[in-house]
């Protein structure tokens, strides 16, 4: 009985040591910051300072009503190994990208939202 409960205790102990985690994050391509973005009020913010701000857009066009669309870019990764020591080991990697869309008409920002995929 002594011996069998000895060789649980023990097992269980050793659970917790047979799992490996391990993960890692690259920011990857930065064009704008949340404050940078938290700045911009339609109707108001200029042209100018978005492009002096954000620098030129990673994506631009021009709609039918003469405005034109802004688009600048955020990409990050994240990898993450999870695995039990001698069984199993899982990879997972993931890729996140933010885009800031900023319509500007007459030199002046009319709209801008952020689209997540």
């Amino acid at each position: 009985m002594w011996k069998l409960m000895g060789t649980s205790i023990l097992c269980l102990s050793l659970m917790g040591c047979l799992f490996v985690v391990d993960s890692k994050q690259n920011a990857g391509r930065t064009q704008w910051h949340e404050d940078e973005r938290a700045q911009l009020v339609s109707g108001q913010t200029s042209a100018t300072w978005v492009r002096e701000t954000f620098g030129p857009p990673d994506r631009s066009s021009v709609r039918d009503d003469g405005s034109e669309v802004w688009r600048y870019r955020n990409t990050r990764s994240k990898e993450t190994e999870i695995g039990m020591f001698l069984l199993f080991n899982i990879d997972v990697s993931s890729d996140e990208e933010e885009t800031l869309v900023i319509v500007v008409r007459d030199g002046q920002v009319t709209d801008h939202w952020v689209e997540r995929d």
